[in-house]
């Protein structure tokens, strides 16, 4: 049997990706956290290690008491200092005896150094691939597009921080980027978790996995999430020229995070949906798992909000 550990799975996608690799029965999962173990059915399941991410040395020791084969990052990649225990996370997995297999924390579009301009902190995602680039470890960088689940928000099953992105289905809200006609590939967070799981079946990685649930535009998405709903939205358009100048409609309904960091947010995503950094390539990795089904995004959105039409 053998061992998987997730980094950063006491939360967010990290324990979407647990939850999903205790399905299958198969491995052995060990969550690696900074913090004191959490008390959480899921959790139980697994075998929460506390480490400390500035001491690589200690890190190999852990990996190799628990013969860790492939690491799973889903470390929340928000600072210099979370980049950094990455990083070191790497290095302790290339001297690892026992570790073969590194994906690290993306999940999202396909970071590039011409994108940097829009979102500085890509920087951080393409130092760990060029780590990653000169260690023996095989790795992939994992693609699914935008989350589904933040248009599902609060009802649907998810473990990911709530945020408004352009569309606030439950207060019937569009801030809407540009002219709302760029293409965005979406993912719901369980389909993707499926899609992980499935890579550790195959012998090679390619450097990037792309999946995807469906592709859509924000013009497109708002009429399905107004179907949804029974009723039309109150909907602003930002303009190209005022998302650059991080001029942004913030959302008016917030929810667990201030009017500066929505602000930040809506600023961020903006100016990567008109750049088309959420249009995935074509060649994905779908068809290689047949029998994952991923949801489209109007039978999810009919289903998530199907009791408040």
């Amino acid at each position: 049997m053998s061992t998987i550990a997730v980094a950063g799975g006491t939360g967010g996608i990290g324990k979407t990706i647990v939850e999903a690799l205790l399905q299958e029965r198969k491995y052995r999962v060990v969550v690696l956290t900074q913090n004191n173990p959490k008390e959480d059915p899921v959790l139980r399941q697994t075998q929460q290690i506390q480490i400390n991410y500035n001491d690589i040395d200690s890190i190999v020791e852990t990996l190799e008491k628990h013969a860790v084969h492939t690491i799973i990052s889903a470390i929340g990649i928000y600072t210099e200092e979370a980049a950094q225990s990455q990083m070191n996370l790497v290095q302790a997995a290339e001297k690892s005896s026992d570790t073969k297999r590194f994906v690290p924390s993306e999940y999202s579009f396909i970071q590039t150094e011409d994108l940097l301009p829009h979102d500085p902190s890509i920087k951080y995602w393409l130092d760990a691939a060029e780590l990653l680039k000169k260690t023996k470890l095989q790795y992939t960088r994992v693609c699914p597009g935008v989350l589904m689940d933040y248009w599902g928000m609060p009802r649907v099953r998810t473990n990911i921080h709530q945020h408004v992105l352009g569309i606030d289905v439950a207060n019937c809200w569009a801030g809407i980027p540009g002219d709302g006609n760029d293409k965005m590939s979406v993912t719901y967070s369980y389909d993707l978790a499926a899609y992980i799981v499935k890579l550790l079946d195959l012998e090679e990685w390619p450097e990037f996995s792309i999946f995807a649930g469906d592709d859509i535009t924000f013009n497109e998405l708002l009429k399905l999430a107004e179907e949804a709903r029974g009723k039309k939205f109150d909907v602003v358009y930002d303009c190209a020229e005022n998302i650059k100048a991080g001029q942004v409609t913030v959302p008016p309904f917030l929810t667990g995070v201030s009017e500066e960091e929505a602000r930040e947010m809506t600023v961020l995503v903006s100016r990567l949906t008109i750049a088309g950094a959420f249009n995935l390539p074509k060649e994905r990795m779908n068809a290689l798992f047949p029998d994952i089904k991923p949801v489209k995004m109007r039978e999810f959105l009919l289903n998530t909000w199907k009791d408040e039409a």
